[in-house]
């Protein structure tokens, strides 16, 4: 298995759009110009984000089976039980219909919308991206592991799902520092993190409106599912990657 076969294109469109970045953000210009110019850049970066978000299908179909042997241990062969599949759906449908409130219906063209829950949210998925470029695991973990209070609240989850924040937030750091392990195209799929961290959290909140016990067994088999369903799923790995990235840049401006 070789996740590195297309490391060198990868790490190139990481480059191209953060160069361009970078050159943009050098120049000194008054504010009508600083925001023409800062669209026209972003419509160019635009581009390498979509070619590197497709990039990064391969290795994410190839990381969900190991994801879920590292959470759940090797004797895990399938993750989803039948007990699950309207949980996982009901989350699903819920952090989706969540994500076009505060984000819009476009990927590409993302705006945060003007609500306390969406700063919460876009603030996650900047987290997530500055975790995407760290250097250092115990760095990417940090910004993660910050992430997670903000994305429970975003998602209204705080007092339901107190009891198995620390579960998550471990399970979150096992889950960043394998893929930080796995080079520029790992660390990429890191982007991915607060969209499935709302379907699960959303799932736990269906689970507790249908009276079942919450726990750190639950929320454990849950997140692992959704890392399966989002990795494996080529639409939701290109379009979580392409918003994040345009929140991204859109916010940190």
């Amino acid at each position: 298995m070789n996740f590195y076969g297309n490391g060198n294109r990868t790490a190139q469109l990481d480059q191209e759009w953060e160069l361009q970045e970078a050159s943009h953000y050098a120049q000194s210009r008054t504010e009508g110009e600083w925001e023409a110019e800062n669209e026209y850049f972003f419509k160019r970066m635009l581009h390498g984000i979509q070619k590197a978000a497709r990039a990064s299908v391969p290795i994410a179909k190839q990381m969900a089976p190991i994801a879920t042997r590292i959470l759940l241990g090797a004797t895990s062969n399938s993750p989803i039980g039948t007990s699950l599949n309207a949980l996982l759906r009901e989350g699903e449908t819920a952090a989706v219909t969540l994500e076009t409130q505060l984000f819009g219906h476009t990927e590409a063209e993302a705006e945060v919308a003007n609500s306390e829950v969406a700063y919460e949210a876009a603030l996650a998925e900047v987290l997530a991206a500055e975790a995407s470029h760290s250097g250092s695991e115990s760095e990417a973990e940090a910004f993660l592991g910050a992430a997670v209070p903000g994305i429970i609240q975003s998602m209204g989850g705080g007092s339901v799902l107190r009891s198995v924040m620390p579960t998550l937030v471990l399970a979150n750091a096992r889950l960043v520092r394998l893929m930080h392990q796995k080079g520029p195209e790992g660390r990429r799929l890191i982007r991915l993190m607060p969209t499935i961290l709302r379907r699960t959290v959303a799932s736990l909140k269906s689970a507790h409106q249908a009276g079942r016990s919450i726990n750190s067994d639950l929320a454990l088999h849950l997140l692992v599912n959704h890392v399966s369903q989002v990795f494996g799923n080529s639409g939701a790995v290109t379009s979580g990657i392409i918003r994040n990235a345009v929140i991204q840049k859109r916010t940190t401006r």
